[in-house]
């Protein structure tokens, strides 16, 4: 967590003008209490680092608080531009990731399935503030950092929308301008609460979903003629959803692959999903995952390395008894050269660790199924469960 800034030569004990900025995250308190607790706690850290990164105004954390972040600036008060600039980019960022649940997932839990109903607002206040140290922990203190908390509650109307103090706006020299870069026709409010009246104004920010991307799975796979390379197969004692649950959960890969890195790197989402990625546990070049295929009985998707000239096909089927016959085509772009290399040289090296990384597969899942246990990563395959 960033470390409290204060303005140059400032005595950090006495009160400084400052720049109060929360993004809150709506629906939070249903979205968690009525979801699977693990996938909606991978959902929320994900949105709450998205707001983080997209910070354009050099602001600094001093808190995250579940469902919202409070950010600072001492100083000088941002620019009419530059306050909706840092709305917009947080806003867009927010729902193009959230939109990834409707296009990319794959899991039908509660929580992927509904994370499109979390909304976002902003409360952005100016006023004195100053920190204040208990042990450790440093934290901004004074009326203005109550006010902007309780404006979090409020009579607007409209699911999401920036509000903005009259302080800060009489602090925004340009304010006057707003109306020429706003997106919406600014309104006007005020509100009672224990510390008094705040009067501020507001935009809604439903227009702003015309800036959100439409997004589609990206074609990872590798383009013209391809040569297979070799299929390696097992027979899995195991339901087929344990199965891929335990596949799909590329950070416990390194626990069970063979010669596997210690840890498993450049992953870009936390939950399992079309164009997620990690590094080659061999050391190797960053995967994607892609092209998920489910049915009742059979489950596949393909992993791709970014040079589209590799991929591994992975084929989950449910057998009769119970068990889980798992088979892994490996393809590679057409080169008579490295082909003829692969068949002479790799061959053989690459069917013994994938045949010893079966039979660990196979410990794992049987040491959960003695133990009455079910591994805690879980991608839910029922679409009914949505």
């Amino acid at each position: 967590m960033a470390s409290i800034q204060h303005p140059s030569g400032a005595d950090k004990h006495q009160p400084q003008p400052a720049l109060i900025f929360i993004p809150d995250i709506s629906g939070f308190t249903h979205f968690v209490s009525n979801t699977e607790i693990a996938h909606s706690k991978h959902i929320i850290e994900e949105l709450l680092e998205i707001l983080i990164e997209a910070n354009t105004l050099g602001l600094h954390v001093s808190e995250i608080e579940g469902d919202a972040i409070l950010f600072y600036r001492f100083g000088q008060a941002p620019t009419a531009a530059e306050l909706l600039n840092q709305v917009q980019q947080m806003f867009v960022r927010f729902h193009t990731h959230l939109k990834k649940y409707e296009s990319h997932r794959i899991c039908n839990c509660g929580a992927c399935s509904a994370a499109n109903v979390l909304t976002l607002k902003f409360v952005a206040h100016y006023g004195e503030i100053t920190t204040n140290q208990v042990k450790e922990h440093q934290k901004l203190f004074g009326k203005e950092v109550i006010v902007s908390h309780r404006l979090l509650k409020n009579d607007i109307a409209h699911h999401e929308y920036a509000l903005f103090t009259n302080p800060l706006v009489s602090a925004c020299s340009n304010w006057v301008t707003v109306n020429t870069v706003a997106w919406a026709e600014v309104e006007q409010s005020e509100q009672e609460y224990d510390s008094g009246r705040v009067q501020y104004c507001f935009l809604p920010l439903a227009s702003l979903i015309d800036y959100i991307p439409a997004l589609e799975p990206a074609d990872y796979r590798i383009k013209g003629h391809t040569t297979h390379l070799f299929c390696s197969k097992a027979q899995i004692q195991a339901p087929l959803e344990m199965v891929f649950n335990i596949i799909s959960d590329l950070p416990w890969r390194a626990k069970w692959i063979v010669g596997a890195l210690p840890e498993v790197q450049e992953l870009n989402h936390s939950i399992f999903q079309e164009g997620s990625t990690h590094l080659c546990l061999a050391n190797g070049p960053v995967t994607v995952s892609h092209d998920f295929q489910h049915q009742q009985d059979t489950v596949s998707f393909t992993e791709t390395n970014q040079a589209r000239d590799f991929s591994v096909v992975y084929t989950l089927y449910r057998e009769k008894d119970g068990s889980t016959r798992l088979e892994a085509n490996a393809y590679a772009k057409r080169h008579f050269f490295k082909n003829l290399f692969f068949q002479l040289f790799v061959k053989r090296a690459y069917r013994k660790v994938y045949d010893q990384t079966w039979i660990n597969l196979e410990g794992y899942c049987q040491s959960l199924i003695n133990q009455g246990k079910t591994h805690e990563y879980m991608i839910v395959l029922n679409k009914k469960a949505a």
